[in-house]
């Protein structure tokens, strides 16, 4: 039978021992892996927690900080300005008011756009008016924002980037019409 030439499956043995047990050798490999495996599941579950505990070390630190800069802040004292044009004064802290310059610069880039505007066809006028309008009452919600929150670092950088927003329009409506030569 060992020396038997086979062509067919069917002509193979369906049951044919094996030559040894080899289930003794297969569970012990298995306890060995076991006991190896073990203390690698447990220094991962302690190695786990490790992400968050950071996270919660930095969300502290972060408040922590947030805390000694409030401290540390200029007091708020509040004095009654008008807010960009505003009908009713805002009360703004005094750190936050715009320096004399700005306000000298758009005092004068205001009364060039008055006399553009005054020779701007009445449709575009209104448009630009209405543009105008929008962002003064943008920077006056800002400012009474800050009011309520002065060491808000987000309205500190839209209460500038509106400003600038305010001057480049300002700007471009005074240079509008003329020609460079």
């Amino acid at each position: 039978m060992k020396n038997r030439h086979v062509n067919r499956l069917e002509e193979l043995p369906r049951d044919i021992p094996p030559a040894r047990d080899l289930w003794p050798a297969i569970a012990a490999a298995i306890e060995a892996d076991r006991a190896t495996v073990v203390p690698q599941v447990e220094g991962a579950r302690r190695r786990a927690w490790l992400p968050a505990a950071g996270l919660a070390a930095s969300v502290m630190l972060v408040a922590i900080g947030v805390l000694i800069g409030r401290s540390f802040a200029p007091s708020a004292t509040p004095v009654a300005t008008h807010a960009s044009g505003a009908q009713h004064p805002a009360v703004v802290p005094a750190a936050l008011q715009r320096d004399a310059e700005y306000q000298r610069q758009r005092e004068q880039l205001m009364g060039e756009v008055q006399v553009r505007l005054q020779a701007m066809p009445a449709a575009e006028r209104d448009k630009v008016m209405a543009s105008l309008a929008t962002l003064r009452r943008s920077i006056a919600e800002i400012e009474a924002a800050l009011g309520r929150d002065p060491a808000n670092a987000l309205l500190h950088e839209l209460l500038v980037s509106s400003c600038q927003e305010e001057m480049r329009a300002l700007t471009a409506v005074r240079d509008s019409g003329r020609q460079e030569i």
